[in-house]
């Protein structure tokens, strides 16, 4: 018993060394300056964009699917929340684009879009 349990024990400080190993540079860069972890040097600063829109005539959680689904479609969003009880769409944009494609993208959906903000 004792055996088995050394083994696993061991199994698992290797994988763990291995995994802890994996987040460090071996190498310094040509400048001379000390190993960084890769995570330090991965933080990137991500600007996201949001619009708000008010939109008529979503009455259940289909309605809210298919205006989802449509606004999600576009390369330029990332996300959208909609909601049909309250008749908005909240949406979230890698990269900027006109109101009216958005609008376009809804109504094309035979929903009316009342304001985009």
């Amino acid at each position: 018993m004792f055996g088995a349990a050394a083994m696993s024990l061991s199994s698992f400080c290797v994988v763990t060394n291995a995994l802890r190993l994996n987040t460090v540079k071996l190498y310094p860069n040509s400048t001379g300056q000390k190993a960084v972890s890769k995570k330090s040097t991965q933080k990137k600063e991500i600007k996201t964009m949001t619009m708000n829109m008010k939109i008529q005539g979503m009455m259940c959680e289909h309605c809210e699917a298919r205006v989802k689904k449509a606004l999600e479609a576009l390369p330029e969003v990332e996300s959208a929340l909609v909601s049909h009880k309250n008749g908005t769409a909240v949406v979230t944009l890698r990269t900027p684009v006109d109101a009216s494609v958005l609008k376009e993208t809804v109504e094309a959906q035979d929903f009316t879009v009342i304001e985009v903000a």
